[in-house]
């Protein structure tokens, strides 16, 4: 532990310099364990079609990695609260990496979802520990710090169906071992600085400070819920667009998989500039305001045919994860003292967790009344998210000074 001290030190005697060695050893490990979820709507038509699946069960091959790696990863926060837990950075990327390379290769719809969960552990794990030494080594640019480290996952989530599409007419369904490469690189290289990412727990707050945090509960549940809005319609496009271009649009699989591209590439791009954003409004104002574009951006995708409908969509993509690192950083100014936990509930059930349901929703709707019917239905998810967001607590420091 004493190797890591002065990594963790010189960034807040400086004044608020950031680690950016650190930073972007994070970075790339969410980059490779986003690439791993982002890569499997574009490998959705691709099962599909091999296994004569319904849009209901493969809306659920993405439900399974979203629902295993979100429902254990508050237990992996509150295990990364106590102690730094440096093996779960390079694990799970390991594990993440490995488990969605053996999906392509399963030979069947249950060896699929096993193969999916089995990533989903390498995600969950990953996560609370990353976003806590993330924000730990951050110094007094937590925001900045955050967003750079969200960066990485949002860019990896966009790579990850490129890499798919790029490889889908060469290797079909076993495109997935292509993602092994990176994941047993940026594991490697995570083992080897694990010292450095080794950030010690801090003292946990005097008992004053955690009464304001448990008054915070209320705060909490309401951003969770603001977060749930903007990730159903996340991924409910991600798994609803593929399969809408592809079967009624005369795309080709890999032709979707770029549309895919665009929106989770677009999403990138927005999340840094929704950190600078929220830096000059505050959070809360930055989500009330944010929010309901998406709407009528996805609106325009529907009525669309054809290449030019890709704009709005990828305009959608850029709005709608503007407040990804934002919601992030708010959920753990609210729980100071557990920031990891804080980071499995924001990140693991607010922005993963809270998929599934939406998922078999409107997956069910897809499949009684149409992928445009249930699109339409999803385009209404962010204004109804923009309303939620009016409600929010400004906070200390919560939604202002994020």
């Amino acid at each position: 532990m004493s190797a890591t001290a002065p990594a963790v030190a010189r960034p807040r005697a400086d004044g608020g310099a950031i680690d950016r060695r650190g930073i972007a050893l994070l970075a790339s490990g969410h980059f490779v364990i986003d690439a791993t979820v982002g890569a499997v709507p574009a490998l959705i038509p691709v099962f599909t079609a091999i296994y004569a699946l319904s849009d209901l069960a493969a809306s659920m091959i993405l439900g399974a990695s979203l629902l295993i790696s979100s429902a254990i990863q508050p237990f992996f926060g509150m295990l990364a609260d106590r102690r730094a837990t440096p093996a779960f950075l390079w694990g799970g990327v390991a594990v993440a990496a490995a488990g969605l390379a053996l999906a392509g290769v399963a030979g069947g719809y249950a060896g699929v979802l096993a193969c999916i969960v089995g990533s989903g552990l390498g995600i969950a794990a990953f996560h609370p520990e990353a976003a806590r030494v993330a924000n730990a080594i951050s110094a007094d640019r937590k925001a900045t710090g955050v967003a750079w480290f969200m960066l990485g996952g949002n860019a990896g989530f966009a790579v990850g169906p490129l890499i798919a599409a790029l490889f889908i007419p060469v290797l079909d369904a076993r495109a997935t071992l292509v993602f092994l490469v990176p994941g047993v690189v940026v594991a490697a290289w995570l083992h080897a600085e694990r010292r450095r990412l080794a950030v010690p727990v801090p003292p946990r707050l005097p008992r004053a400070a955690r009464a304001v945090r448990r008054a915070s509960t209320g705060a909490v549940a309401l951003l969770l819920l603001v977060t749930s809005m903007r990730t159903w319609t996340q991924f409910c496009a991600l798994a609803l667009v593929p399969l809408l271009l592809t079967d009624e649009r005369g795309f080709s699989d890999q032709a979707a998989g770029f549309a895919v591209v665009a929106f989770s590439g677009a999403g990138a791009a927005g999340t840094l500039a929704g950190a600078w954003l929220a830096d000059r409004v505050g959070g809360r104002r930055m989500l009330v305001w944010s929010m309901p574009v998406v709407g009528p951006l996805l609106a325009a995708f529907i009525l669309l045919d054809g290449a030019p409908a890709i704009v709005p969509l990828a305009a959608a993509g850029f709005v709608l994860m503007s407040s990804f690192s934002v919601t992030v950083v708010m959920g753990q100014e609210y729980m100071p003292d557990q920031l990891a936990l804080a980071a499995g509930l924001m990140i693991g059930f607010g922005a993963i967790g809270s998929a599934p349901p939406g998922l078999a929703i409107f997956g069910a709707l897809a499949d009684a009344a149409g992928r445009e019917a249930a699109l339409w239905g999803v385009a209404a998810l962010p204004l109804i998210g923009g309303l939620l967001a009016l409600a929010l607590p400004a906070g200390r420091r919560a939604g202002e000074a994020v």
